[in-house]
């Protein structure tokens, strides 16, 4: 230990005396452990950092598939009842309904997210009242009871000021009178990773119907209901394999016993961390982790060559140093240790600055949000996890780097050290081939980090130019919800009509209409379909769609195209026979080879109204841009009241244009009236998490590695040639003594250049083919061995690389040969 210290303290003055060399390998460094830490700390919030809840790294989501290919998904209510009360792998399930509402107290509404939870969510999960008391055992397990609330802190905090007298308050939720019992602590966030909850209610207040609103009551009475996101504790020992087993046996007797609802579900048990944001993703997001953090730890490795190199350019001056070491009794052994130890230090000073940088990247993510006004919380913070892999990485880059330099000087000739001048050994051709071999290393490298960024930029870029089936431009969307001020059907009804009218009015607007949802938003709802003359299967599941409520200059706005049939017009109201308009998918596969206009069906269950189909639409992506596209339809919004309400205005002009003037006409028609996520329908796409919003994201990480390797590895190879140039400064002067010209001299240091360069590259193109393979799922209308990519990375690397090489390369070609000879 005592001599460990004494190399410690030896290696921090020798760092010192070399102020120059230290910033810049720190500083190097720094940027590889950065981007490193940065990438870990998100793969960090979303994959290895359970919730802090009783038993979080037990915790799982337990979802049912229709299909082998189809995404995991929510469990109706009876189901999940059958599922807890049979199954014997778990300690405790409970589940919540994630859900859209409205909080008013005093005059003053919000719209809120909330989640709705059995009686045992807070009691499984350990969660613990900030204030008051939480939902207990046996509470609103029912329909239409329990009229309470639970507060989030957050929102505790910024709507009620953290007054504690709010513990007994009568507030309305959603319409309903609900009282104020507690207030959750302040380290839960939520059940879904990324959204803070504003507030709980119990499962049974879900069972209350808005006027007009169908389908919460149809939670506590029907299995094809499946809002319910169930989460469960796994007995210690039992993996999640084991439950997900268990649970199929119980699967396998509901399918039996509700063919209609559960034929041919498939049950999943996914570890709670490792379904986020949602269980779809457990299948995919350890992949693309996998592939961010081996893409940033190639950007780490150029980084540690860069070093690396400086730390054998530093030990060829050292030499004489270390040979005196040896005389004086110094093994291998501790010349080795003394070396590594000085690049440890330098490792752990790049691990302090990395970390400082990895940390206000992470607090520049944090302040990242998809389009909406959703309490978005990533958590991209630092914890013992993250500080254990700064300090491994900075180990690994300490040994990385200084290694092979250790290793080198350690195996100096101690009679021919002494005895030389110092010239000969330090441009010695075995070390020079060392740090070729190294950059060629350096360039194949960042060639591969490039690939995989020149590919997800393409792939953004042909994501951007999928047919989306409708035309998002000059739309501009205003988010409303009368319901949350008190207004029923009539009102709002109402209101809407007011609203359109006067918005038509104003200039540069084309046309406007009323939806319940837009585009890839980030809320939709749907259906069974029980058609009229189509039999069903009784041992087979109901078929599906999605649909929306809108107004009759939807299609209008949104130029979507009928292809079929007729749009809705004004006659179509509440009074008039029921009417549907249906996507080409679902006429279809509904009504194969026949002519869906006339055609009726019923979305309100197997004893519901049926609504005719007068029209057919053009196929378009309305609820994720990689999803296929599924059955779908529309329905009047004055024949199928909801209370969200999109206004969606067509402008001649820019949309944002016209944001001023129309809250204005909702602040006149009533000002208390809430409106939000006003933005253009452009940007909704740009910034949705269904829309564009994960490719620009994986796109701008993956371009921000290549190009922080691409620096690394021009300054590689850049430090390289220089060194060169300056070693070779008496032969050059010799060669130009001897009648070589500029313009020769200029192309022998451009070649080596190129040498090294072009092998890189080789190198790495044939790398960078077993690489891309495993992007191929991630990419939208490109392929992984894209030879435009391929082509395009390669010239840019090259080209870059022998730009950043002219410098050095010119100089040698205007080296006075007089004092060449002189040199040294």
């Amino acid at each position: 230990m005592e001599t460990l210290w004494q190399d410690v303290k030896y290696g921090c003055r020798m760092l010192i005396k070399s102020p120059g060399f230290t910033v810049v390998a720190i500083l190097t460094l720094a940027l590889g452990i950065g981007a490193n830490t940065a990438i870990f700390s998100i793969a960090n919030a979303f994959m290895f950092r359970p919730l802090p809840v009783k038993d979080g790294d037990r915790l799982t989501v337990v979802t049912v598939q229709n299909s082998i290919d189809a995404d995991p998904g929510n469990i109706s209510y009876l189901d999940y009842q059958d599922y807890r009360q049979q199954s014997d792998v778990f300690t405790e399930m409970t589940g919540y309904i994630l859900d859209l509402g409205g909080l008013s107290d005093r005059g003053r509404a919000d719209r809120v997210i909330l989640s709705y939870v059995p009686s045992n969510f807070f009691s499984m999960l350990g969660i613990r009242p900030a204030i008051g008391r939480m939902i207990e055992p046996g509470e609103g397990d029912q329909p239409k009871t329990g009229p309470v609330v639970v507060l989030g802190y957050t929102y505790w905090q910024k709507r009620f000021s953290g007054d504690p007298n709010v513990i007994g308050r009568t507030v309305n939720v959603s319409g309903q009178p609900v009282t104020v019992i507690g207030v959750v602590d302040k380290s839960f966030t939520g059940p879904y990773s990324v959204v803070e909850m504003d507030a709980y209610l119990p499962l049974g207040m879900k069972g209350f119907n808005s006027p007009g609103v169908a389908g919460d009551s149809s939670l506590f009475s029907e299995r094809g209901d499946r809002q319910l996101r169930v989460l469960a504790t796994l007995k210690p020992g039992v993996s999640p394999e084991q439950a997900e087993s268990a649970l199929k046996v119980i699967a396998d007797r509901l399918s039996s016993a509700y063919p209609q609802s559960d034929k041919g579900e498939i049950v999943r048990v996914f570890l709670e961390r490792k379904a986020r944001p949602e269980p779809g993703g457990a299948d995919y997001m350890p992949l693309i982790t996998t592939i961010f953090l081996v893409l940033v730890g190639l950007v780490l490795l150029v980084a540690c060559v860069n070093v690396a190199n400086l730390l054998l350019a530093r030990a060829a001056g050292r030499q004489r140093e270390m040979a005196v070491r040896a005389a004086l009794g110094a093994g291998r052994i501790r010349l080795i240790r003394q070396m590594l130890t000085e690049s440890i230090i330098l490792a752990a000073g790049g691990g302090i600055a990395g970390a400082l940088m990895g940390n206000w990247v992470c607090h520049l993510l944090d302040g990242v949000r998809p389009i909406g006004d959703f309490p978005i919380r990533f958590g991209f913070t630092f914890d013992w996890r993250v500080f254990a892999y700064v300090a491994a990485i900075c180990l690994f880059s300490g040994v990385v780097a200084g290694l092979m330099p250790a290793l080198r000087v350690s195996r100096t000739n101690l009679n021919d050290t002494l005895r030389e001048s110092g010239r000969g050994l330090i441009g010695g051709g075995s070390r020079q081939r060392l740090r070729s071999a190294l950059v060629i290393g350096q360039v194949a490298i960042s060639l591969i980090v490039l690939v995989a960024a020149g590919l997800f930029a393409r792939s953004l870029s042909k994501a951007e130019s999928v047919e989306l089936g409708f035309n998002p431009h000059h739309i501009l969307n205003v988010g409303l919800n009368p319901s949350l001020q008190g207004y029923d059907q009539p009102r709002t009804e109402a209101l809407m009509r007011q609203l359109l009218t006067g918005v038509k009015t104003l200039p540069d607007v084309e046309s406007a209409s009323i939806a319940f949802s837009v585009p890839m938003g980030y809320y939709s709802d749907g259906a069974g379909i029980y058609a009229e003359g189509v039999p069903l299967d009784p041992s087979s599941r109901v078929p599906g769609a999605a649909y929306n409520s809108v107004s009759p200059d939807y299609f209008t706005v949104t130029q979507m195209k009928i292809v079929a049939g007729r749009a809705f017009n004004e006659a179509d109201t509440a009074k008039s026979m029921p009417v549907a308009i249906v996507n080409q998918t679902m006429a279809q596969r509904t009504w194969p080879g026949q002519d869906p206009i006339g055609r009726r069906f019923s979305y309100q269950g197997p004893n519901g109204t049926e609504v005719t189909v007068v029209g057919v639409v053009h196929d378009a992506k309305l609820n994720s841009l990689t999803d296929t596209i599924g059955q779908y339809f529309f329905v009047p919004q004055s024949q199928c009241y909801k209370p969200e309400h999109v206004l969606q205005v067509r402008t001649t002009g820019a949309p944002e244009a016209l944001v001023t003037a129309i809250q204005s006409q909702i602040r006149t028609i009533d000002p208390t009236l809430p409106v939000y996520d006003v933005t253009s329908m452009d940007r909704s796409l740009a910034s949705g998490g269904n829309g564009f919003f994960l490719f620009k994201v994986g796109a701008a990480f993956a371009g921000t590695l290549g190009g922080l390797g691409l620096l690394l590895a021009i300054v590689g190879v850049y430090g390289v040639v220089s060194y060169n140039v300056s070693q070779r400064r008496h032969e050059i002067g010799i060669r130009m003594a001897l009648g070589a010209r500029s313009g020769w001299i200029l192309g022998l240091v451009l070649r080596q250049a190129a040498f090294l360069v072009g092998t890189g590259v080789v190198l790495g193109v044939i790398a960078a083919l077993g690489v891309t393979r495993f992007l191929a799922a991630f990419l939208v209308g490109v392929g992984a061995y894209d030879p435009a990519t391929f082509a395009s990375v390669a010239g840019l690397l090259i080209g870059s690389a022998l730009v950043a090489c002219y410098i050095p390369a010119h100089r040698a070609a205007l080296v006075d040969p007089s004092k060449a000879l002189r040199y040294e």
